[in-house]
């Protein structure tokens, strides 16, 4: 099991959709306190970049969670693209 420090934001109280959180973070996405618990920002910071809504109480956590691995699967912009605007 591995530690992860997540000063930034509290844990999603699912603990499917807090692993899909906690994967989209490893691939560089940030998470933004808005609504009723977040959004995820895809690691292109600009206005074309994805973005994805994460409920605070979804009616169907796995599939939640399932629809977040697989918006973070399908966004164009990978972790490499940070790097490229300079």
């Amino acid at each position: 099991m591995l530690a992860v420090s997540m000063p930034d934001r509290p844990r999603h109280p699912n603990k499917e959709v807090e692993a899909a959180v906690a994967a989209a973070e490893a691939k560089g996405w940030r998470w933004r306190s808005m609504g009723h618990w977040g959004r995820l920002f895809c690691p292109h910071a600009d206005r074309d970049g994805c973005q994805i809504g994460v409920n605070g109480t979804p009616r169907n956590a796995e599939d939640h969670a399932k629809q977040i691995a697989r918006a973070v699967d399908r966004c164009p912009h990978g972790k490499e693209d940070t790097n490229e605007k300079i």
